[in-house]
């Protein structure tokens, strides 16, 4: 601030000095404010940085962000942090404090933010807690979004993530979201002008990781009081189906828990993300062969420690030292040199081709062109074979579309009726799903119908950097990891031979989708005999669910499950949501060690429960359609009642719905909250027809000879009612005379100037002041409504000059003549009713009104503020209103 002053205070000359003395005197009182403001907004930003950790290293401060009210995705504000490679843990801070716009800087109260942060993408949310359409991809499968929920009292907030993914990190904070119905409608100046204002700091600890060679042994040493894991880092070229970790313990530690050891690709391993794990003990001098799948051209992690090493890093200091020596080495295994035990993955990978478009988040890939330059319109499927395909989506400019996947079996298409609704790709001419059903021939679909003996599924694996090896009946297997099919189709019935799957917001990065034909006996069984069996299968496991715990789905509810799991009734009543979750927690890595067995007992007892054989052998194949693409919103539409359209917040670009009449949800299709026909035509008869309570005051004002007021409260009348038969209705019953910006100007334009000449004439000015006070009203007036016409002030400005008109003109004229005056009648009676219809206007425009009560409010403010004009309008021969 100093510095800032002397550059003002410091003359060039003498003389410059004598003539602009003012002048600097001026412009450094305008440094000192801002410099003090400059400094005050700087500490605010400065404490949001306290103790630092050892090893804590900040890379990152956002300026300010202003939070909007969340009411749709649109009005999400857009964070952007870059993690490092070798990050231990990121720590996020965050903090929200009021700023006041009000000119009498009144204190702004606290409001709630809420905060999602996610690494790849902008975050899937749903504020509203509205279900997201069935066909998107499950959450599951993706990154994990971290929230947090805090208030605007300049209090910092952190988000801690350990072992965090490499590359861009994006966080969507807003004000909170409230239900919009019950929020009333502020009118401005009311309440304080405020901003609220978030700032965001990033701070990383970094790992130092020991880089490993392939077949080089590392020697290293693991100490009990070690307060983080001994690291390693190794690269895995292309084509390394799988990696062998051989762990030699040279020298044995008696007192020593458990090594831990935890592998994890792109990122270090974490309690929530890791690729593999295992358990070594440290008693005995022994070798450990550890296998896992890894990711291909990626960076690999393993972390080394003992089991117990959070409690070490809390108690370090009393904690005997002891030691494990151990060697670590390396063993690859290419495609050719599969080891023995490894279940081989048979992929026949397919190569795609990109096609971009103009459009923002429009692009697809489809296969390779042959030899004639012909793009092949399907693709053939064998038994035992799954069809790879791999493609990318590059980093920012395309996650803030929709990535879509869209399979059909070719002959049920070619032989049942087309669903083109299932079209995902909107090129500049025509989908190109319904472009290949188009191209492919009737001919060779009845060939296909010919030849098709068994009943076929395809089971649909998507997942974003590793590769899924489709499992039957309905499982993907990820490495350790099972999830349920991205899409399954067959060829049993016309509905299901057709499916997709929606990423929103998909991450950057290397994409896989595997398809896997699976052909089974001609027999089918019934959907319920289904949900029998599994029923059946999970009564039987249901001792897994004593230990289960957070993260897994069923932790919250386990008791409940292992309950109604022993008794038959509930059981029987346990809808078939409920049961297939607690069927996925029994299969799932982060719920039970056992999830490897379980999947492959549920396979075999799926089987035997369905009396279904899987034929798996080349004698099955089959034909499909598939396409790749990516568009705006979902499928470049918002469904019926919904608009697509393309926003920017911290210079990154999305796509979202805004919907229409009521509708909500991330495709504009949830109508639990649209109103019925009846209720929006009401609405909409109430907002307009109560305006023609101004028909009274226009006779009266017309009897009494005020020709002028009568014109304006005709068309003060005339315009509101046009104004809400355009801006109500829904688009249903909604009639727009001319565009709606006009109508709107006009109705507040005209209601102020009735306001105006009713305060002139109750005055009761001289007759040759009248006509210059119209005039003055009608030009400042207009003049306000177009500067901001929902301001306060623009109703307080002519209601106040008026008041103080009629208190001069009334003073003078009881002075003058020394009576009572205007009349007692007009000021005991007439004069305040008037007022207090006047008072239950305003109390009701400025304080009650909501977007569910709008219609009945609004509706209560037009009649009595006409009834208040037959009061309050005097008689220009006897200062009487015949009320």
């Amino acid at each position: 601030m100093a510095s800032e002053v002397r550059s003002v205070e410091k003359p060039k000359s003498p003389i410059e000095c004598g003539c602009k003395m003012k002048a600097l005197r001026i412009m450094a009182l305008v440094v000192l404010i801002s410099t003090y403001q400059a400094s005050v907004v700087a500490n605010v930003a400065d404490s949001i940085t306290t103790t630092m950790l050892p090893g804590q290293t900040p890379l990152v401060r956002l300026p300010s962000n202003t939070l909007l009210k969340y009411t749709a995705y649109k009005d999400v504000s857009i964070l952007h942090f870059r993690v490092p490679q070798d990050t231990r843990t990121a720590m996020f801070s965050f903090k929200a404090y009021e700023e006041s716009k009000s000119a009498f800087q009144r204190v702004c109260p606290e409001r709630d933010v809420t905060l999602h942060l996610k690494a790849g993408s902008y975050p899937v949310i749903s504020p509203e807690n509205i279900t997201f359409p069935r066909h998107f991809l499950s959450a599951d499968q993706r990154f994990p979004i971290y929230d947090l929920q805090f208030k605007s009292d300049s209090t910092t907030k952190r988000l801690n993530v350990d072992g965090p993914q490499p590359g861009n990190w994006f966080a969507v904070a807003f004000i909170s979201w409230t239900d919009p119905n019950n929020d009333r409608i502020e009118q401005q100046g009311l309440s304080p002008s405020c901003e609220t204002q978030l700032l965001s700091e990033m701070s990383v600890i970094e790992s130092n990781p020991q880089t490993l060679s392939e077949n080089v042994p590392h020697q290293d040493i693991l100490l009990t009081n070690a307060t983080t894991p001994n690291t390693y880092k190794f690269f895995v070229p292309r084509k390394i189906v799988a990696i062998t970790i051989q762990i030699t313990v040279t020298k044995a530690c008696m007192e020593c828990s458990e090594i831990c050891l935890g592998i994890n690709s792109q990122a270090l391993p974490s309690h929530r993300s890791f690729l593999h794990s295992d358990i070594i003990p440290a008693n005995e001098t022994t070798v450990h062969l550890i296998q896992f799948d890894p990711e291909e051209n990626e960076w690999h992690y393993v972390d080394v420690s003992f089991e117990d090493i959070a409690n070490t890093s809390q108690e370090n200091q009393d904690v005997p030292l002891y030691d494990v020596e151990f060697t670590v080495m390396l063993i690859f295994h290419p495609e050719t040199l599969v080891p023995p035990d490894h279940k081989a993955l048979s992929f026949d990978s397919y190569p795609l081709l990109r096609q971009t478009y103009r459009e923002f988040f429009m692009f697809d890939y489809d296969l390779l062109p042959d030899i004639n330059g012909t793009v092949p319109a399907s693709l053939n499927l064998t038994a035992g074979t799954a069809a790879l395909f791999k493609f990318d989506v590059g980093d920012v400019y395309d996650i803030g579309g929709t990535l879509s996947f869209a399979i059909s079996m070719k002959q049920d298409i070619r032989g049942n009726t087309v669903d083109q609704s299932a079209s995902l790709s909107v090129t500049e001419s025509a989908p190109l799903f319904a472009q290949k059903l188009v191209d492919t021939s009737a001919e060779d679909a009845a060939k296909q119908i010919n030849t098709v003996r068994s009943n076929q599924t395809i089971i649909v694996c998507m997942h974003l950097g590793i590769p899924g090896v489709p499992t039957w009946p309905d499982r993907c297997v990820y490495g350790r990891h099972v999830f349920p099919a991205a899409i399954t189709v067959n060829n049993t019935d016309p509905d299901t031979s057709t499916g997709l799957v929606h990423v929103p917001f998909p991450e950057s990065g290397n994409w896989f989708v595997t398809l896997g034909l699976f052909c089974h006996g001609a027999e089918t069984a019934a959907r319920t005999t289904i949900i029998d069996s599994v029923k059946e299968f999970v009564r039987s496991h249901s001792n897994l669910l004593i230990g289960m715990q957070m993260p897994c789905a069923c932790a919250l509810r386990k008791d409940f499950y292992r309950n109604c799991l022993t008794d038959e009734a509930c059981l029987t009543a346990l809808n078939e949501t409920e049961t297939l979750k607690v069927k996925e927690c029994i299969m799932d890595a982060k719920c039970t060690p056992r999830y490897q067995e379980m999947s492959r007992q549920f396979e075999q007892h799926h089987k035997f429960a369905t009396e279904q054989s899987v034929i798996d052998n080349a004698s099955c194949n089959s034909s499909v359609l598939f396409t790749i693409s990516s568009s705006p919103c979902v499928a470049g539409r918002c469904g019926k009642y919904g608009r697509c359209y393309h926003y920017m917040s911290g210079g990154f670009v999305f796509s979202t719905c805004l919907c229409i009449k009521g509708y909500r949800g991330w495709d504009c299709t949830e109508d639990s909250q649209v109103p019925s026909s009846m209720s929006i035509l009401l609405a909409s008869l109430l907002l307009t027809l109560s305006n023609l309570l101004f028909l009274p005051s226009i006779y009266f004002a017309v009897r009494r000879k005020y020709y002028t007021e009568a014109v304006i409260y005709f068309f003060a009348m005339f315009f509101s009612t046009f104004y809400h038969a355009c801006d109500s209705g829904e688009d249903e019953y909604s009639f727009c005379l001319v565009k709606i910006g006009v109508l709107q100007f006009c109705d507040f334009y005209c209601g102020l100037l009735a306001i105006w000449v009713t305060l002139i004439a109750m005055a009761h000015v001289r007759q040759t002041f009248v006509s210059l006070l119209h005039m003055l009203g009608a030009i400042l007036l207009a003049f306000g409504t177009e500067l901001n016409k929902q301001s306060l002030w623009v109703f307080l400005a002519p209601a106040l000059t008026g008041i103080c008109l009629i208190s001069a003109s009334w003073g003078l004229r009881c002075r003058k003549t020394r009576k009572w005056f205007p009349a007692r009648n007009y000021l005991i009676i007439y004069m305040p009713i008037g007022a207090v219809l006047v008072m239950v206007g305003l109390v009701c425009y400025a304080f009650l009104q909501t977007k569910q009560n709008y219609h009945i409010v609004h509706s209560i403010w037009h009649m009595v503020m006409a009834l208040s004009i037959l009061c309050l309008l005097p008689n220009r021969k006897t200062f009487l209103p015949k009320c």
